[in-house]
């Protein structure tokens, strides 16, 4: 059984914890959501059209504010831990103290990213997901990077509606997500979570941060035989039993497919239906690549530089396998889940491209168009 987190104290404690986004009037804030909605609509049929996915459902686009975002994850959270019997829909006790505590520090995490997150697609809150775009900070970015508006708002929407592409248009990927998400949790160690191992990652985590391991480092990694774990990484360890090790290593490698698949669809599309594209990927990626010393620790803490590593490991591996076999190629990938790629071969694509190129098609060609 998961310890439980009082849901109400981390939505209280989000809000509270929230920075206040960029000033505009009414009126400019009203043609933001706008804007935003019509660029959603826009990146589905681009996104379509450059990766053969035709993506299926009544997907519902949500623009929102940081204190919203945290509420929908919340619910998200909430409906996810209910359906793994961690959570009772209505418990009947109130909370306790180690739950309030829980709810807290959820609520600082939460808060710390709802200033980040430019947008997301939102699978545990509603069945057929949710695609949500966080209007605050996508003005702030473009503001502080001084970013044509539209092509920047485009931009984000294409990479979004990527992610809604990949778990609506691939109809077991939804189902295998969760999946893992269960196995993780179900391979759960109640005496794991030591105080001493928590403890160990944090200072690994405020070490790396004094000495200035950016995310942007991980954008170097050569491809070859994984070194050691990085720092962000020791809170998994030290909470997790090796039955969860496993699920993670498979959690890492479709995160990483996922991420990287979008980055490369953001620039394809880009190259054609995007202005400016190459300037909008330089002072994006330099936003990555230098966060302030507070957000690297947060970063290491919390195991979000592994995902710096998935955009470029990701990347890496979509484009390799797109230039030698094409986008058709390419989507032998989500034609079942046995043809994911391991974490190995997301840095050796040539082992990929023979065990599920070379073969046979697992299933029969009804993704996409191509």
């Amino acid at each position: 059984m998961l310890p439980s987190v009082d849901w109400q104290t981390a939505a209280s404690c989000s809000r509270a914890f929230s920075r206040g986004g960029p000033r505009m009037s009414p009126e400019g804030a009203l043609d933001v959501v706008a804007d935003l909605h019509r660029h959603a609509r826009h990146a589905i049929e681009l996104v379509s059209d450059y990766t053969l996915l035709t993506p299926t459902g009544d997907t519902p686009v949500d623009v929102v504010d940081r204190v919203r975002w945290s509420n929908v994850n919340i619910a998200g959270f909430r409906r996810l831990l209910i359906g793994l019997g961690a959570e009772q829909a209505h418990p009947d006790a109130p909370a306790g103290a180690a739950a309030r505590l829980a709810g807290v520090q959820a609520g600082a995490v939460l808060a710390f990213l709802s200033s980040r997150v430019l947008g997301q697609f939102e699978t545990f809150s509603a069945d057929s997901g949710r695609l949500l775009f966080v209007a605050p900070n996508i003005v702030e970015v473009e503001r502080r990077l001084r970013l044509p508006s539209r092509e920047f708002r485009l931009w984000i929407a294409v990479h979004e509606a990527a992610h809604l592409t990949q778990f609506t248009a691939v109809p077991w990927m939804r189902d295998h997500f969760h999946d893992l998400i269960h196995t993780f949790f179900d391979a759960a160690e109640p005496d794991r979570s030591s105080a001493a191992g928590l403890a160990r990652a944090v200072r690994r985590a405020m070490a790396a941060a004094r000495e200035g391991e950016a995310p942007g480092a991980a954008n170097t990694r050569p491809v070859g035989p994984p070194g050691p774990e990085p720092a962000g990484l020791d809170v998994m360890s030290a909470v997790t039993s090796p039955e969860q090790r496993e699920a993670i290593s498979q959690i890492q490698a479709l995160m990483t497919l996922l991420e990287g698949h979008a980055e490369a669809v953001m620039d394809g599309v880009g190259r054609t239906a995007i202005n400016h594209v190459a300037l909008l990927r330089r002072r994006f990626d330099r936003r990555r690549a230098n966060p302030t010393t507070l957000q690297k620790f947060v970063r290491q803490l919390l195991g979000l530089d592994a995902k710096m590593r998935q955009y470029a490991a990701g990347r890496r591996f979509v484009d390799h396998v797109v230039a030698a076999h094409g986008v058709t190629g390419f989507n032998r990938v989500w034609e079942a889940p046995a043809n994911l790629p391991t974490e190995t071969e997301i840095d050796y694509p040539e082992q990929w491209i023979a065990r599920v190129i070379g073969r046979p098609s697992l299933a029969p060609r009804s993704l996409g168009r191509g």
